[in-house]
């Protein structure tokens, strides 16, 4: 489930001066590597996946990279998974590995709120917090997108922020 308040929505990218291309990444809550392959016109995987448990938190960090570019990072992304917010088996399921967290809500069928907490940027970079939450499920993600990737392939302009 999307964020419904569009009009405030549009008036916090207005208000930060987000350019278009920049405003369909951070208010997108589909799967990021199916809107990063239509940007790059290429598959955009998952790679370089790290997970450590403190504190009763799951840490997972992860790059998005383009395959036909060289394997550029096009996203990376931060996840916090506290442990006791999150059904058993959802725990596991992120522990092995195998499926990407957005999989993992899907694979399930757990209704869900999206809810987009923070945005930012500057000339280097955009980048956006949201908390995914539902039934046995919660979790927060800081995605970061470095900008040149994008303005490469002409999906944002280059300029001074």
């Amino acid at each position: 489930m999307e964020e419904l308040d569009l009009k405030a929505l549009l008036e916090r990218f207005d208000k930060g001066g987000y350019k278009r291309g920049e405003q369909i990444i951070l208010a997108n809550f589909g799967t990021n590597q199916t809107l990063l392959t239509l940007i790059f016109n290429t598959p955009c995987n998952v790679h370089d996946i790290k997970m450590d448990e403190t504190e009763g938190e799951i840490n997972r960090t992860v790059n998005i990279r383009a395959e036909s570019r060289d394997y550029e990072i096009v996203c990376q992304a931060e996840s916090h998974i506290p442990i006791d917010r999150n059904r058993p088996d959802i725990v596991r399921q992120i522990t092995d590995g195998q499926l990407g967290l957005g999989q993992i809500v899907v694979t399930n069928e757990i209704p869900n709120k999206r809810v987009l907490t923070k945005i930012g940027r500057h000339n280097k970079a955009f980048w956006r917090t949201y908390n995914i939450e539902g039934p046995g499920l919660y979790i927060v993600i800081r995605e970061y997108f470095p900008r040149e990737p994008f303005e490469k392939v002409g999906w944002i302009e280059s300029e001074e922020v």
